[in-house]
């Protein structure tokens, strides 16, 4: 029987570490049970919802809190809601998880040097240039790693990964 409330799995990490890569195969997992599912990628929803905002602390700790809410009431639906963005400090993750009944909170465990390596955006190069602040790895600004996580991806192509998070969805519903 499904959980009225749905479920939100957080799926966290550097930029770059394959969270949305992570996600979707998540996605293709849950629709192959026949189970509803949701992605919000963080680079989407930023660019759709909340275009304002930047990157700075202020902006990020608003469009952390937006994000959370808005998986929140999509949960609230019954939805399975999966979020993929870095959420690089653990208040967001725990801020979030407060807001659900059923939460799964994934880390993508990528090294620095790897998202570096195929960063197509070009962020970690802009940081290490000063011309982007505040990116997770880069300049002293964590990714500060919490004891909450419930399962730990070794990239976003990890297939154990993908099975121990349904696993992990199906026994909320």
């Amino acid at each position: 029987m499904r959980n009225s409330a749905g479920c939100v799995v957080w799926i966290a990490g550097r930029p770059s570490s394959g969270k949305s890569t992570l996600a979707s195969a998540v996605r293709r997992e849950l629709a192959r049970r026949g189970v509803p599912c949701v992605v919000l990628d963080g680079d989407v929803v930023r660019r759709e919802i909340t275009p304002q905002l930047g990157y700075s602390p202020e902006d990020r700790d608003t469009f952390y809190a937006t994000l959370a809410r808005l998986a929140a009431l999509l949960s609230s639906q019954g939805l399975i809601v999966v979020v993929a963005a870095t959420a690089s400090q653990g208040t967001y993750r725990r801020a979030a998880r407060a807001l659900v009944p059923a939460f799964v909170e994934v880390l993508v465990d990528t090294p620095l040097e790897e998202c570096e390596r195929r960063d197509d955006k070009g962020l970690y190069a802009l940081a290490r240039q000063g011309s982007v602040a505040h990116l997770p790895g880069v300049h002293g600004c964590a990714f500060e790693e919490t004891t909450e996580v419930d399962v730990t991806a070794r990239g976003g192509r990890d297939a154990s990964a993908v099975e121990r998070i349904v696993h992990r969805v199906m026994e909320t519903q």
